[in-house]
């Protein structure tokens, strides 16, 4: 039961976004000589629409393409290719976002919710047509971007309601759910290719209480460029994820163990200034934000967060409220002044502010910090679909 290639799939989660609006009659969807020898398509009756956006403007448009397998190698196999939204920037990026019940009962950002299932009957329709399946089918589900996490919807749906093996690749998507969702998404679908570029903003939304799958798993680096870079988001240009991705064997590309926010890190405030706008430190300020939290007494605060449906700007409310209890801790002081040090110069903010354990100061060096990738992240997202 083979993968389909990085080349592959990449060129499919390009190739969605060219379905967006009504194609011209006779329209052949320029696809790489290695996709069209493996997969076919169906344009005028595999395509099916999908709304985003405001309650007020959810135009249809194309959302997913499907195509069957007929090669040797992924005969009875399918391909669904899911494209991303500049309409669900906005969502992935607001404070006041909020976790709503999937499918299948974990929690999920509930703009990408309320994207799948739009097209979910389109789905559900092509699936229950009568023998689609055989015993060694799979369904390869593919998305860069805000397609990405539809793509693990997708995934995690198809698994659940007809049972079938389930590939997922991903191109510099945002995380999708909380912990609840990452764990339970992660032994639902038998094989992840989560891929980024290392100066990519879009992987590191929305914030904890959101988490990637697969849980403590591993993800692709196909560019290891530091710092963040709105542009390292795109699909085409430079590094641009179909040009990184070009290859036939997933050996060839680097893969490494997933930065996790439940790795221990403590942060020496007279450190701070080797803190550097990147992905690299908003994992490591994010970990040791948990590991304060938990050598604070506060895991029971983490875990009712994990599975409440708060806004994110609730749950800072709550966690800057919780640290400044934790400051009150003889011993403590220091190791919270280290992350609200770290977190101003990340934030871009001088190395020299005085740190005061007051609500005010610790939930405005929350929102510096948070708006600071909110803002890249947003601009990587109107600016690359």
């Amino acid at each position: 039961m083979p993968a389909i290639s990085p080349l592959i799939a990449s060129d499919l989660a390009a190739a969605a976004y060219n379905i967006k609006g009504s194609l011209p009659k006779n329209y052949h969807l320029e696809l790489a000589p290695e996709t069209e020898k493996h997969f076919k398509f169906n344009l005028s009756e595999h395509i099916y629409t999908g709304t985003s956006g405001g309650f007020f403007c959810r135009q249809a448009t194309g959302f997913v393409l499907i195509g069957q397998g007929y090669s040797r190698e992924h005969k009875n196999d399918h391909v669904i290719a899911i494209r991303g939204t500049d309409s669900l920037a906005d969502a992935l990026t607001d404070i006041t976002c909020h976790s709503c019940n999937s499918d299948n009962g974990a929690s999920v950002h509930t703009g990408f919710q309320s994207t799948f299932a739009s097209f979910r009957s389109g789905l559900m329709a092509y699936f229950n047509q009568a023998g689609l399946f055989n015993g060694n089918t799979i369904v390869h589900c593919v998305g860069h971007s805000l397609g990405g996490a539809l793509a693990s919807l997708t995934a995690d749906w198809i698994k659940t309601e007809f049972k079938r093996n389930v590939y997922l690749y991903t191109f510099g998507a945002p995380r999708v759910g909380k912990k609840d969702y990452a764990i339970s998404n992660s032994a639902r679908v038998k094989k992840m290719f989560r891929c980024v570029h290392g100066a990519d903003p879009v992987p590191k939304m929305p914030v904890w209480p959101f988490y990637h799958a697969p849980i403590n798993g591993h993800e692709y680096i196909l560019s290891r460029a530091q710092g963040i870079d709105p542009k390292a988001h795109f699909m085409d240009g430079t590094p641009g994820y179909i040009n990184t991705a070009n290859v036939n064997d997933w050996e060839s590309l680097h893969c490494q163990a997933a930065c996790s926010v439940s790795q221990r890190v403590v942060l020496n405030y007279q450190n701070r200034t080797e803190t550097t706008y990147s992905s690299f430190w908003a994992d490591k300020i994010a970990a040791a934000l948990m590991t304060l939290m938990i050598d604070g007494g506060a895991a029971s605060i983490i875990a009712s967060l994990q599975a409440t449906g708060a806004t994110i700007g609730t749950v800072y409310d709550i966690m800057a409220r919780a640290l400044v209890d934790i400051s009150k801790i003889i011993g403590m002081e220091k190791q919270l002044k280290g992350v609200l040090g770290y977190m101003l110069v990340f934030a871009g903010k001088s190395a020299y502010i005085p740190i005061e354990f007051t609500y005010k100061f610790i939930r405005w060096v929350f929102t510096v910090t948070i708006g600071r990738l909110q803002k890249a992240a947003k601009l990587a997202l109107k600016q690359s679909n």
